[in-house]
Formats: structure tokens, C-alpha cells, sequence
């Protein structure tokens, strides 16, 4: 497709790269399921895996929140959640900040031990996304921003790519 971006272009076969594990198939999104874009292109990911170095990652589990769980939005931008000033709330109306601090965090420290410089995440995603996110009423209303995990990681100089950036 025209304007989409090639794998091979960004990337050195063999290179390392940190996936949402929901992009790869992995039942771990807020609902138990995987993404929708594995559902519709299982050939791009099965393409993926063969030709890098994959780390497949669900920032949500690795911050201690359960499969499913209640879906959650950013109350503020990921940087004011980062610094203190903004919150992550989940539908029912908890505070489930530190999971989503705890799940960037641990992600992170992944991507750098296993020397990862590219990640692949999941768009409209609260830890994943790297362009668009919920506006934090629970109304559907997509705004420009980025979730927390892509945040750190790219404020961490590791390069963020989302699904639609490929197909």
C-alpha cells in the first residue's frame, strides 16, 4: 500500500525488535484477545518472527494487571503520568497508574537487555501507542498522543512503529 512502511527498510534482518504480544497472536489484551491486525495479517507478523529477532511484550501484564481487566485511559498525556501530574483510570473508575509505571518500566529494561532499538506496538493503546490514544472518557474520541510504555521507550531513544505503519 502506498505511504506504508517496509519492515526491510527500518530494519536489519536479524535485528532485534520488541512486539506487543497481542500483535503476534498472544490473547492478552484487556478483552483475552489478540489484536485484530494478527487476525487480519497473520502472514506480516509469521513474516516478522521469521526475519528478525522478536521479544513479543504486553506492558499491562508485565505490570501486574490480570487478562482480562478493565479497560483503562490516560487521564493526561503519558508524560504527565510519568511525572506525577496525570493518571491511568480504568472504566470502574480505579487509579491503575503504578501497574501502567510498572509495565512501561519492566518493558523497558527488556528492550534494553536485549539490546532492542525498534519496537512495534499496538496502536489506540494506552501502554502501546505511539500516535493516537482515548481521550480518558470512555466515549470511543480518539486524540493524538502516545501511551506510556511507547513514551519511555522513545524518550529512551528506541525508535516506535504501530501496525497501521506497516498495513
Amino acid at each position: 500500500m502506498q505511504g506504508k512502511l517496509n519492515p526491510d527498510k527500518i530494519l536489519v534482518p536479524g535485528s532485534r525488535i520488541l512486539v506487543s504480544a497481542c500483535l503476534l497472536g498472544v490473547e492478552c489484551n484487556y478483552k483475552s484477545e489478540a489484536s485484530s491486525a494478527w487476525q487480519k495479517r497473520p502472514d506480516f507478523f509469521t513474516e516478522l518472527m521469521k526475519n528478525f529477532i522478536v521479544i513479543p511484550v504486553c506492558p499491562e501484564q508485565l505490570g501486574g494487571l490480570s487478562t482480562p481487566r478493565t479497560p483503562a485511559e490516560l487521564k493526561g498525556s503519558a508524560a504527565d503520568v510519568i511525572n506525577g501530574f496525570a493518571s491511568v483510570i480504568n472504566r470502574s473508575g480505579e487509579d491503575v497508574t503504578a501497574y501502567f509505571l510498572k509495565g512501561a518500566q519492566e518493558a523497558l529494561r527488556i528492550a534494553r537487555f536485549m539490546g532492542v532499538d525498534v519496537a512495534v506496538f499496538k496502536t489506540r493503546s494506552p501502554s502501546c501507542s505511539n500516535k493516537l490514544v482515548y481521550d480518558g472518557t470512555f466515549s470511543g474520541t480518539l486524540v493524538n498522543g502516545m501511551g506510556l510504555t511507547a513514551h519511555l521507550l522513545e524518550k529512551s531513544g528506541i525508535k516506535i512503529f504501530n501496525e497501521d505503519d506497516f498495513f
